[in-house]
């Protein structure tokens, strides 16, 4: 989401450092319409907890990414599930990965999960997993949950889920819009 139509508080504890009381995609916005930089990469995250299948379309760290790609700039969307060691310890390795193989573009974001586990088998570009996502009760006080339900048995050997829960991290280009002209196209063929 990003705020329109109240203000956003801003503070600068030093000269580098602000801090915006707002989402992950006004961050990007004022940092790029704000100040007179101009910026290489945006890396939005590391989130705490996975964006994977689904996750993608809610997230405010990949919303942040999407916020960049507007601007034509490249970015890298982090997440992990909470095992912020892994980041430390593989975090080199998964940007080397990225830049050796020039995988940067203002086409698309990365969006970079690092595995459920304690280690890094391998690193791999992946493709968005269509889980079903959740499973849903009634609690013992009548509130209503919703939780994730990981179905292996349905993921491709491809797909982020699957490389998040096999010690992979999961690279997953996403683009810049959930157009596609090729459904454009398809409903313009059906009009009479």
């Amino acid at each position: 989401s990003i705020t329109l139509g109240k203000g956003i508080e801003v503070s600068n504890p030093n000269k580098d450092i602000f801090i915006i009381d707002a989402t992950p995609a006004d961050c990007v916005e004022f940092a790029l319409t704000m100040f007179d930089i101009k910026f290489d990469l945006i890396v939005s995250g590391c989130n705490d907890g996975l964006n994977i299948s689904y996750d993608t379309i809610y997230s405010g760290t990949i919303g942040a990414g999407l916020q960049a790609l507007k601007h034509r700039l490249p970015v890298i969307c982090f997440s992990l599930d909470s095992n912020f060691e892994i980041l430390d310890k593989y975090f080199d390795s998964v940007m080397d990965f990225i830049m050796n193989n020039k995988l940067l573009s203002i086409e698309y974001l990365l969006n970079v999960n690092f595995p459920t586990g304690e280690i890094v088998k391998d690193i791999r570009v992946s493709k968005l997993h269509y889980r079903k996502d959740y499973t849903h009760y009634i609690n013992k006080d009548g509130l209503y949950f919703a939780t994730r339900k990981l179905e292996e048995e349905d993921c491709d050997k491809e797909s982020d889920v699957y490389h998040v829960y096999h010690d992979i991290v999961s690279i997953t280009p996403l683009g810049k819009t959930n157009y596609n002209d090729s459904y454009y196209n398809e409903l313009k063929n059906k009009i009479i």
